[in-house]
Order: C-alpha cells, then sequence, then structure tokens
C-alpha cells in the first residue's frame, strides 16, 4: 500500500500514515532495538508499506521511502481543511439559530382552532 506521513517522531522511528485506500490511519512503529541505521521518515514522505491490522488499527510494516517531501506542504494543506470545517460549523450554527423563530405547523393549526372555537362561544 502506498501511504504519506501526516506526522513523525523521527527520534523514535514511529510516524502516522494516511493510507492510498483512505481508511483508517496506519501507525509505524519500530522496536528499541531496531538498528541505528533504521529509515525514518519525515511529514510529506511518501511510502509504500505493508499493512497488518489487529483489533481495528492498522499498522505500517517493512516501509520503504518512495519519494521525500512529496507533499510537503501537508501542514498547510491540513491547516487550511481546519479552517473551512471551522467556518461550516459556525455557519451552520447561525443558520440554526435563527430557526427558533420557525412556527411550528401543528401547534399554529391547533391554536387558531382554540381561537375560532372561544369565538363561537
Amino acid at each position: 500500500m502506498l501511504g504519506v506521513v501526516i506526522w513523525s517522531a523521527e527520534a523514535e522511528s514511529k510516524a502516522i500514515i494516511w493510507c492510498e485506500d483512505h481508511g483508517e490511519l496506519a501507525f509505524f512503529g519500530q522496536t528499541p532495538h531496531s538498528t541505528v541505521s533504521a529509515e525514518r521518515f519525515r511529514e510529506g514522505d511518501l511510502i509504500q508499506f505493508d499493512l497488518t491490522e489487529l483489533d481495528n488499527l492498522r499498522f505500517a510494516r517493512n516501509p520503504k521511502r518512495i519519494a521525500q517531501h512529496y507533499c510537503s506542504d501537508l501542514g498547510s494543506v491540513l491547516e487550511n481543511a481546519r479552517a473551512v470545517k471551522n467556518t461550516i460549523t459556525v455557519q451552520k450554527k447561525d443558520r440554526t439559530q435563527g430557526c427558533n423563530a420557525l412556527i411550528d405547523f401543528d401547534q399554529a393549526k391547533q391554536m387558531r382552532a382554540c381561537k375560532m372555537g372561544a369565538a363561537a362561544r
């Protein structure tokens, strides 16, 4: 599978990978006993890996860097997505707050029937 590293801790040789199938994110972490020369990944690197799943968690195994800085502007892309999401959330909240003035037609119909009944008496 292919994926892009969206977070990494180079010192610990850990990474979180956004997978090409757009499923759950995959975690990569080397054991403490791994060799010192183990490959380290940075945010934006495109990697190829074997995917294993255990208890609904996805793990990347045997990763190999395909392209360094493949998506070097990943941080700004994610920040823009977060800003768009916040704007949409605010717009939805503004629209629903205006809905408090909407009329419940069943309730209005019942009130009108009561008023008509009271006027007939």
